[in-house]
This record gives structure tokens, C-alpha cells and sequence, in this order.
């Protein structure tokens, strides 16, 4: 087995326009992490939240902006991507991170997150780019898992696809 990156692994765990009903009226401030959950299919990641930003400002969603950082679970870290010029305007976080990424913005942001991402477990990126999970104890296809559990593996938004509604 040739290991990448030991890593958590995250899917969505709602829809786009789940998530859209949550946000209407807040004033959203995006969070994301480079490392898993990017790595995740790209469900988090600069790209994945910039995207997000350009389709809930096109529904109305009011967005002050994205931070983002190498690693959400490190608070130091997360300390260095705090800009409380952005974080001023906003009155919730939409963490596009692990649990304990979300966690630890909410403690040194002192902001109350929505996380629609759900930790799956540990697991790691092969070097083909595939993922494998950890789960009860077993090696299993992350999509797979995902699905079977009912979640989502992919972004909410990709550039070439229309947002669902």
C-alpha cells in the first residue's frame, strides 16, 4: 500500500439548497482547509469555497469573504489565517473543513459555524489519487462508503455544473 498523505475524510452531508436555506439572512464568512478536505474530491479547498461564494451571492446570500489555511486542525494555523477585518462583518462561518477544523475556528474566531461536512474517518490518498477510508476497522472506497451512508462526495458547486435547486 503506498501512502500519500494520512488524512480525514469528509463528505457533504447535505445539498446546496439545504445549505442555501440555512444561510438566508446571515452575513456568511467561508472557512476552508487546503489539505483534507480539499484533497476530499475538492468538497473544500480554495477553489471549492470560491465557487460556493459565486453561487450563494448569486442566490442572494450575502458573503464577506473566505479564509483559508494549510491545516484547520492546527491552531496555529488557523491563528495566522484570522483576519478580523473580514470576520467583523460576518455573523456566521460556513466551515468547509473537518470537525475539529470547524471546532478550532469557532473557539479562536469566537463565531458560530455550519458545517455541512461530516467526518467519515481517517484514511489516505493513494498515489493514483484514489481514496480509501478507514471504516469499522476495514479499508473501503471513500465514494463508496460515502454514498452508502447517504452523503456527498463531491463540491457543492463545480464550475461546469449548474447549482441545484
Amino acid at each position: 500500500m503506498s501512502v500519500l498523505n494520512d488524512m480525514i475524510m469528509v463528505a457533504r452531508d447535505r445539498t446546496y439548497s439545504e445549505l442555501k436555506v440555512q444561510l438566508e439572512g446571515k452575513k456568511v464568512v467561508i472557512w476552508t482547509c487546503n489539505t483534507c478536505a480539499r484533497l476530499c474530491n475538492g468538497i473544500g479547498g480554495d477553489e471549492a469555497a470560491l465557487n460556493l461564494r459565486t453561487a450563494l451571492e448569486h442566490d442572494g446570500i450575502e458573503v464577506f469573504g473566505i479564509l483559508s489555511t494549510s491545516a484547520a486542525c492546527l491552531k496555529s494555523k488557523v491563528r495566522k489565517a484570522e483576519d478580523r477585518s473580514v470576520l467583523n462583518k460576518g455573523d456566521i462561518l460556513l466551515s468547509l473543513t473537518c470537525d475539529m477544523g470547524s471546532l478550532c475556528a469557532e473557539e479562536i474566531f469566537q463565531m458560530k459555524a455550519i458545517n455541512p461536512l461530516i467526518s467519515i474517518g481517517y484514511g489516505y490518498v493513494e498515489e493514483d489519487r484514489s481514496l480509501t477510508v478507514i471504516a469499522e476497522g476495514e479499508q473501503r472506497d471513500l465514494r463508496k462508503e460515502a454514498e452508502s451512508r447517504g452523503f456527498y462526495l463531491d463540491p457543492f458547486i463545480e464550475p461546469t455544473r449548474p447549482v441545484d435547486s
